[in-house]
C-alpha cells in the first residue's frame, strides 16, 4: 500500500491536478455547471406535469396547462447545448483574461452558422432551428466549437487586432465595437466551413461531429460497464485524496448528452435511450463518493471508541446530504488502507444492483426531466424521478454498503479503542508516580 501511495503521490495525482487546471477543461466543467439554474429551476413544474394522480392529469390536459409546461420544460432542459456553448465560450475567454460576454456571443453565433437551418417535414423541408441539434445531438458540436472559437477570439485579441476609438467614445460602445474585426475573421472562416462540410458525405458540421466524435465517446462512455468504470475510478481516486469534481468534468460530457437525450425521448414519448446507463447512475455517491451512507447511519450505535462515537454524530446529517468529507478526512476513509477495499467494492456493487434493477423493470417508470439537487438524499430523491421501487432499490443498496464497510470499520473503531485505552493507562500511571 505505501508503494502505490507514493506512486499515486508522485506521478498520478500532479498529473491530475494539471488537468484540473487545463483552461478547456475548467470551461466546460462551469459551462455545465452554469446551466444548473435551469434544470433546478423547472423541476417543480416537471415534477407537476408528471404528477401519476389521474384527476390532475386530467385537469392539466383539458385545460391545455400542460401543454404550456412541457414547453417550459423544453426549452429549459431540452436545448442544453444552447446554453452551454454560450456559457464555455464565456468561462474559455474569462479564462483567458478576454471579455467573457464576447466569447461567449461569437460562440453561441457561430453555433448557429454551422447549425442546418431547414426542417424535414412532409416530404420536404421548411426553414427553422432543428431541436434535435440543440439538444443531446448538438452538445458535442457545441462544446468544440465554443472552444474553438473563444480562443481564437482570445488570441487576435491579445494581438491587438481590435477597434482603437477615442477616450470620448462611452466605455461600452468601445467594448462593444472593439472586436469587430476579430469577428469578420471568425465569421468568414466559420461560413467557409459550413461551406466544406456541406461538401461532405456528413453534410453538415453536426452530423460530422455526433459520427466521428460523438458516436465513439458515447458508444465507450455511456454504457452500463463504462458508469461502474466511471464509479470506481472516483472512488480510487477520492481513496487517495483527488476530488471527484477532477474525474467528473472530464466525463461530464457524456453524462450531458446522456441526460438530455433520455429526456427528449422522453417528452416524445419514446423509450429512452441510456436507461440501462442511468440506472447504473442512480447508485452513484450515496452519502458521498465512496458510497459512506451505509455506514453513516451505523457510526453513531456501535462505536466502542470515543472519538469514532463522537464523529459518527458530528457525520451523520452531511452524510445524509451526501457530503461525506467528515468521514473521508475524519475517519479517515482517504489513505487509510482498511477502508480501501470497501471504497472500490461499493462502487462495484452498486454497478451491479442497477444493472439487476434495469433488467427487473425497476427504472422503466424514470422521469428524466425531474432534476435534482445532489444534496437530495439518496432515499428521497427516487420518490419523485422514479417511484417507490427506485426508493427500495436505493435502501437495499445502502445496506449492502453498509454490511461492506461494517467489518473494516469495526477492525478501524477497535484499533482506536485500544489506542483510548493506552492513553487512558499512561495518563492514569502518571497521576500514580504523581501521587507517590
Amino acid at each position: 500500500m505505501s508503494e502505490s501511495k507514493s506512486i499515486i503521490n508522485d506521478r498520478i495525482m500532479p498529473v491530475m491536478g494539471k488537468i484540473s487546471q487545463i483552461k478547456a477543461i475548467r470551461a466546460i466543467q462551469y459551462g455545465a455547471m452554469s446551466t444548473m439554474p435551469l434544470t433546478l429551476g423547472v423541476s417543480l413544474i416537471a415534477i407537476l406535469v408528471n404528477l401519476p394522480v389521474e384527476p390532475w392529469l386530467a385537469w392539466l390536459a383539458q385545460t391545455g396547462i400542460d401543454e404550456h409546461m412541457r414547453a417550459t420544460i423544453k426549452v429549459t432542459m431540452e436545448i442544453t447545448a444552447l446554453y452551454m456553448t454560450f456559457m464555455i465560450g464565456y468561462h474559455n475567454a474569462n479564462e483567458r483574461d478576454s471579455s467573457p460576454v464576447t466569447g461567449g456571443i461569437l460562440s453561441l453565433a457561430s453555433f448557429f452558422v454551422l447549425m442546418p437551418q431547414v426542417i424535414p417535414y412532409d416530404g420536404g423541408e421548411v426553414a427553422g432551428l432543428n431541436f434535435d441539434y440543440i439538444g443531446s445531438n448538438g452538445i458535442f458540436g457545441g462544446m468544440i466549437v465554443a472552444l474553438l472559437v473563444s480562443s481564437l477570439y482570445c488570441v487576435l485579441d491579445k494581438k491587438g487586432l481590435v477597434v482603437k476609438l477615442p477616450n470620448s467614445v462611452p466605455p461600452m460602445v468601445a467594448q462593444s465595437l472593439s472586436p469587430t474585426f476579430i469577428a469578420i475573421i471568425i465569421f468568414v472562416l466559420v461560413c467557409l466551413a459550413r461551406i466544406g462540410f456541406s461538401l461532405t458525405a456528413w453534410g453538415d458540421y453536426f452530423d460530422f461531429i455526433n459520427g466521428v466524435v460523438g458516436a465513439p465517446i458515447m458508444n465507450l462512455g455511456a454504457t452500463p460497464i463504462s458508469a461502474i468504470i466511471f464509479m470506481i475510478t472516483i472512488s480510487i481516486f477520492w481513496f487517495f485524496g483527488i476530488h471527484p469534481n477532477t474525474i467528473l468534468s472530464i466525463y461530464l460530457p457524456v453524462l450531458m448528452a446522456t441526460g438530455v437525450a433520455n429526456l427528449t425521448a422522453f417528452m416524445d414519448g419514446e423509450p429512452m435511450p441510456h436507461l440501462a446507463f442511468s440506472a447504473v447512475m442512480a447508485f452513484y455517491s450515496l452519502g458521498g463518493a465512496g458510497n459512506t451512507l451505509g455506514i453513516s447511519l451505523l457510526i453513531p450505535f456501535i462505536s466502542k471508541s470515543q472519538c469514532y462515537k463522537t464523529l459518527g454524530k458530528l457525520s451523520l446529517a452531511p452524510a445524509i446530504f451526501n457530503i461525506n468529507e467528515p468521514l473521508v478526512f475524519g475517519l479517515p476513509l482517504m489513505l487509510n488502507p482498511i477502508f480501501f477495499i470497501p471504497m472500490v467494492s461499493t462502487s462495484l456493487v452498486n454497478g451491479i444492483i442497477g444493472i439487476i434493477g434495469y433488467n427487473l423493470g425497476v427504472y422503466d417508470t424514470l422521469n428524466p426531466s425531474i432534476s435534482l439537487p445532489w444534496i437530495m438524499p439518496a432515499f428521497i430523491g427516487p420518490i419523485l424521478t422514479i417511484g417507490i421501487k427506485g426508493v427500495i432499490a436505493v435502501v437495499i443498496a445502502i445496506c449492502i454498503n453498509g454490511l461492506i464497510y461494517l467489518p473494516f470499520f469495526l477492525k478501524a473503531d477497535k484499533l482506536a479503542l485500544a489506542e483510548e485505552q493506552a492513553l487512558e493507562d499512561e495518563v492514569m500511571a502518571e497521576k500514580v508516580t504523581e501521587a507517590v
